[in-house]
């Protein structure tokens, strides 16, 4: 088994965190055999806490094996990996019915997570998932999308998949977005990763008192301080909100009062001096 914690201490990147789509979850613990499902079919990710962190074994779809030894940082474990000569950074998340694993590749320019993939696996004898509700592939270029599918769908896309739905959302969307920096922090650090999307980025940061670095460098901190889970868990009740909001937007049928409720919401986040900023200051 290659001991591979001192080089995941030394490589690991914002860049390869952002990939995740779900918030850690509390008291969810990374052990035993998990199966990969969709595109990772085949796929196994055996592993279990030993006193360092983890140790486990990772099989790929074509079979390649490879033992490891990971660190652990909250509830994740991760590791680097060498899978057919290629070096891959791996990092797992518990999630109630299994684990999600990101694979980013490694060069000699260091981390490509526009390359990177995000797997599901389930835990051996538990059933599998379904997509959230409403959930969409990511648009073909140039086509239009709609907000509410975005919301919910965005967070199972890799960055150039969400660069594209960002840019094909109205204007008037990408504008209600920005009354909730909580949200907007998550699709800037998202949408910093993709390749060649200068368009959606600058779209994205207009306005915000940060830059692409700034909101990496300081997320990096929020998980090395075990705050990530926290902060995951704002995002998602803020897109909950938003969610409604562009539902009543779009004239949605609501529940009665739903549209009332979240009016007041919004009437408040626009006056708010709450910014992607401050959002990171409260975790950071």
């Amino acid at each position: 088994m290659i001991d591979t914690r001192f080089i995941a201490r030394a490589l690991v990147i914002l860049a390869f965190c952002v990939l995740f789509a779900q918030p850690v979850r509390a008291q969810i613990i990374l052990e035993g055999r998990y199966l990969g499902q969709g595109p990772a079919a085949g796929a196994q990710l055996e592993i279990a806490p030993d006193p360092g962190g983890f140790e486990g074994r990772f099989i790929d779809a074509e079979g390649q094996a490879q033992e490891f030894l990971a660190e652990r940082r909250g509830d994740l474990a991760i590791a680097v990996l060498d899978l057919g000569g290629q070096v891959v950074l791996m990092q797992a998340a518990p999630l109630p019915f299994g684990a999600e694993v990101a694979l980013v590749p490694v060069d000699a320019e260091g981390a490509r997570p526009e390359d990177g993939q995000l797997l599901t696996f389930h835990r051996e004898g538990v059933r599998n998932p379904e997509w959230p509700r409403g959930f969409l592939v990511p648009p073909e270029p140039g086509a239009p999308f709609a907000a509410n599918a975005f919301l919910v769908s965005y967070r199972w896309w890799k960055p150039n998949e969400i660069a594209r739905g960002y840019m094909a959302l109205a204007p008037r969307h990408r504008t209600l977005f920005r009354l909730f920096p909580e949200v907007q922090l998550d699709l800037i650090w998202k949408l910093c990763l993709a390749n060649g999307a200068d368009g959606a980025v600058a779209a994205a940061l207009r306005g915000q008192p940060l830059s692409c670095q700034s909101a990496m460098q300081r997320l990096a901190r929020i998980q090395e301080r075990g705050r990530y889970a926290a902060y995951r868990e704002a995002v998602e009740g803020a897109a909950e909100t938003l969610r409604t909001s562009v539902r009543c937007a779009d004239n949605y049928v609501m529940a009665p009062g739903a549209c009332e409720r979240v009016a007041g919401e919004v009437a408040r986040a626009s006056v708010s001096l709450e910014t992607t900023a401050t959002v990171l200051g409260r975790y950071d």
